[in-house]
C-alpha cells in the first residue's frame, strides 16, 4: 500500500530543542515531496517554518503540564490529557490506517500517553523517534540528577521507584512514576516501530524498552553545508556550545580548560552561569547566540569540546561544526556524541567525568600536526549527504512504506 498521509505528533509547535527541530524539519520536508502532512501539536505558538509550509498544523494551545498555573490540573493532564485524546481521535477518523502512518516525536510534556488509545483502537501504525529515553525511564534520560550520575537501575523496579533522581524533588519523581505506569499501559499493544537516531542511542535503549516493538535506524536531518574551513591550527581557543548545566559537562569543561592552561569560550546559558563566571574569570562566557552569531566564535576555535556526562540521543552540535567548519572535536565517551568520532582520525574521545583525561586530550590537541591531520580527514571524508533533509526524507519514506507493507 502506498503511503498517502503522514501525521507528525510533537508536544510543541515551535523549536524548543533538538526533538522539535527534527520534527518540524521532517514535516516541512515531507510536505515538499507532495505528501499530505498533518502536524498534531500541544503547545504554541506555531513557528514560521510551519506557517510558511504546506503542513496542516493542529495546535491545541495548551500549557506544558508541569508548568500549568493550576498544579493539580497540570498533574492530571500530564498523566491523561482527555482533550488531546479527543482531538487526535477526531483527526484519525478522517484517515485510513492502510495508507497513513503516525510519526511521534514527543508527547510526555503536553499531549500525554492518552493519544495512544485511539491510535491503538483504530489500528494505525506508529513510529517513535527515540530522541530521549521516556519509553524506558520515568525522568526520560536515565540520569540521577541528585547524585549527578547515569542511572543503571531497572526502570520501574523498587529501586527505581524509591530513588529520588528528579531534578526538582521526590514529589515530581512520584508524578513521573504514575505517568510512566499509565504510559506503559497505554502504549502496550500499539503496533509500534522505534527509530533509533544513533548506534549509542540504540545500544542504551533496546535492552530497556519493556514492550514489543520493531526497530529502525534514522539519522536526524541537519542540512550541513561547508561554510568555511576554520584555521584551527592557528587558533588558541577551545569552544563549548550548549546549556550550562552539570549533566551537559560544563563544570568539566571549565576545570579541564583551566588545568590545561588554555583559553576557553562558552556559548550558552543556564543555571550554572553566574557561579561559573565567578569561579572561572579567565574563561569567556558570551551567553546564548543564534546560529549566525556563533560563526565568529567557531572561526576562532581550535576545537569544540563536548563534555556531556549523560547519554544524549544524537547531539547535533558536533556534526554541525565538523560539517560546516571542519572543526575537530573532543568528546566525552558518556554520550552519543562519541558516535561521530574516530579516535585521532577526526577528533578525540576521552573518559567522561575524568578531568585529567579531558585535560590530556586538550593538551594533545595543542599539537599542530594532529589538528591539521584531523581537519584534513574531516574535509575529505565528512559525509554531509548523510545528514541532508533529502536523505532523511528518503529514509523516512522507505520506513513508512515498510511499515504499511508488514502484516
Amino acid at each position: 500500500m502506498k503511503i498517502k498521509n503522514i501525521i507528525v505528533v510533537c508536544d510543541f509547535a515551535n523549536i524548543t530543542g533538538g526533538a522539535e527541530r527534527v520534527a518540524i524539519t521532517s514535516a516541512v520536508s515531507l510536505a515538499e515531496t507532495g505528501s499530505n502532512v498533518v502536524m498534531f501539536t500541544g503547545k504554541g505558538p506555531v513557528c514560521n517554518e510551519l506557517k510558511n509550509s504546506n503542513v496542516h498544523v493542529i495546535c491545541l494551545n495548551q500549557e506544558e503540564a508541569i508548568k500549568d498555573s493550576n498544579r493539580l490540573r497540570g498533574i492530571v493532564r500530564g498523566i491523561y490529557n482527555h482533550s488531546a485524546q479527543h482531538e487526535i481521535e477526531k483527526l484519525l477518523k478522517e484517515y485510513d490506517p492502510n495508507d497513513t502512518v503516525i510519526h511521534m516525536h514527543g508527547w510526555s510534556k503536553v499531549l500525554s500517553s492518552s493519544i495512544f488509545i485511539p491510535i491503538k483502537r483504530m489500528g494505525f501504525k506508529a513510529i517513535v523517534t527515540m530522541h530521549d529515553y521516556f519509553l524506558q525511564c520515568p525522568n526520560g534520560c536515565c540520569y540521577d540528577f541528585q547524585k549527578k550520575e547515569i542511572c543503571e537501575k531497572k526502570a520501574m523496579s523498587i529501586d527505581c521507584v524509591l530513588c529520588n533522581c528528579d531534578k526538582r524533588s521526590y514529589i515530581y519523581k512520584l508524578y513521573r512514576i504514575i505517568r510512566q505506569i499509565g504510559m506503559l499501559r497505554l502504549v502496550n499493544g500499539t503496533e509500534l516501530y522505534i527509530a533509533f537516531i544513533s548506534k549509542f542511542n540504540k545500544n542504551v535503549s533496546e535492552k530497556r524498552i519493556p514492550f514489543h516493538y520493531k526497530k529502525m535506524m534514522i539519522t536526524n536531518p541537519i542540512n550541513v553545508r561547508l561554510q568555511a574551513i576554520v584555521p584551527a591550527s592557528d587558533n588558541k581557543k577551545y569552544l563549548y556550545i550548549g546549556r550550562l548545566s552539570y549533566e551537559k559537562g560544563i563544570d568539566f569543561f571549565c576545570e579541564g580548560i583551566t588545568k590545561a592552561g588554555v583559553s576557553g569560550v562558552v556559548i550558552g546559558s543556564g543555571d550554572r552561569l553566574e557561579d561559573l563566571k565567578k569561579k572561572y574569570p579567565m574563561i569567556e562566557f558570551v551567553g546564548w547566540k543564534q546560529q549566525t552569531e556563533m560563526r565568529e566564535y567557531i572561526l576562532q576555535a581550535r576545537a569544540l569540546v563536548f563534555p556531556s556526562v549523560w547519554y544524549e540521543g544524537a547531539p547535533l552540535t558536533i556534526p554541525e561544526v565538523m560539517g560546516g567548519y571542519c572543526l575537530p572535536c573532543i568528546v566525552s565517551d558518556c554520550s552519543a556524541g562519541r558516535d561521530y568520532i574516530e579516535q585521532e582520525y577526526n577528533g578525540l574521545v576521552y573518559s567522561g567525568k575524568n578531568v585529567e583525561a579531558l585535560c590530556e586530550s586538550i593538551c594533545r590537541m595543542e599539537n599542530d600536526e594532529l589538528v591539521i591531520k584531523l581537519q584534513s580527514n574531516i574535509e575529505k571524508y565528512f559525509n554531509r549527504e548523510k545528514y541532508s533533509s533529502e536523505h532523511h526524507v528518503k529514509k523516512l519514506m522507505e520506513c513508512y512504506e515498510r511499515m504499511l507493507s508488514e502484516e
